[in-house]
């Protein structure tokens, strides 16, 4: 009997320190249990992505439509456009000097001023805008030289006879809603009679590669001429390093009229450099009621350097004009022109 119990005595106690040493401790335990808890966790949900596809195809054409909107605006600055400048933030002083020799018309002479000037303490939100002839502040350039052609040639109707009065006013950025830019500007001619007048401007740009597209609406309102509105889409497509299209398209109703202005120019752009530029600008001109003979085509070539720091241009611009009412027998014109900018971008830094 001894002997029995001795040997159950044996192996109660190597089970139990088998147990032991096969058992964990508590400090053991507790280091195992999170680790036994995580395998048994659901695994963590990620963030679904992008397909692959998606961010290949994203990234390089925002990028590519930031250059292109970058050097559709570089490309205006260069060019001065009327509209650009006028739609610009920042303040800037133009002075343009220019001479437009007219095969059998009369010459003209004629020395231009236009500032917009930011005022202090508003972001750029309020200008001060001082411009000779209000309709000249938003059309292109190729237009104003079309314009500045047939009024020499006494080619306007005489509906809308030409406008070389100061404006004196005040342009307010009011809002900035679905990517589209909407001002207001009021003022009053500079002159007597005191000519009050108000505008209404919106524009946005688009850019669906390789195209850089803007689309603008401005109502004008003039106590002498009551209303009229513009409306213009302009595109510009990179053909390469050099060489640039673009299309414009722009139709003006007069209240005075009651017809409208129609406008397209195809202008190609060549720039070998960063200083030089050429322009050749093919233009069509007709006004909707076809019992009005002012039908008008152009072809101008624009050569413009700039000649000294970023600040000083000299432009040429030989033009040959059709007219209706000349039975579209050409009549040749060459404009010299010296135009000077001022303003913080263009200090000496």
């Amino acid at each position: 009997m001894r002997s029995a119990a001795l040997i159950f005595a044996v192996l109660a106690v190597s089970s139990g320190v088998a147990a032991a040493q096969v058992a964990p401790g508590p400090e053991e335990a507790a280091t195992e249990r999170p680790e036994a808890l995580q395998q048994q966790a659901p695994p963590a949900q990620t963030p679904p992505q992008a397909p692959i596809s998606e961010t290949y195809l994203d990234e390089p054409h925002d990028f590519l439509s930031r250059k292109l909107e970058e050097y559709a605006r570089r490309l205006d600055d260069f060019f001065s456009e009327p509209n650009r400048a006028y739609d610009s933030t920042g303040s800037t002083v133009q002075i343009r000097a220019h001479v437009n020799l007219v095969d059998r018309g009369p010459d003209e002479r004629r020395i231009d001023l236009r500032a917009n000037v930011s005022l202090p303490n508003t972001e750029d939100r309020l200008k001060l805008i001082l411009q000779r002839g209000l309709e000249a502040a938003t059309q292109t350039a190729a237009e104003r030289d079309i314009r500045s052609a047939a009024q020499a040639s006494q080619a306007l109707p005489p509906a809308v006879p030409p406008d070389n009065n100061y404006y004196l006013g005040l342009k307010a950025f009011v809002a900035e809603t679905l990517h589209a830019t909407f001002s207001v500007e009021s003022g009053i001619k500079l002159v007597r009679p005191l000519d009050p007048y108000v505008r209404l401007r919106v524009f946005r740009d688009f850019v669906f590669f390789p195209w850089a597209i803007r689309f603008s609406e401005t109502p004008l309102w003039k106590y002498s001429e009551d209303s009229s509105a513009a409306s213009e889409i302009a595109a510009l497509r990179p053909l390469s390093e050099e060489w640039q299209l673009r299309l414009t398209s722009r139709a003006t109703w007069r209240s005075t009229t009651t017809y409208f202005d129609l406008t397209q120019i195809v202008s190609l752009y060549y720039t070998p450099d960063k200083r030089t530029a050429y322009t050749l600008d093919l233009g069509a001109f007709a006004p909707s009621d076809r019992d009005v003979a002012l039908s008008a085509y152009s072809v101008s070539l624009r050569a413009r350097r700039l000649i000294y720091r970023d600040w000083l241009y000299l432009e040429i611009t030989p033009q040959v004009l059709y007219r209706e009412a000349n039975r579209y027998r050409p009549e040749n014109s060459l404009m010299l022109q010296l135009e000077t900018l001022f303003g913080d971008r263009y200090l000496r830094h």
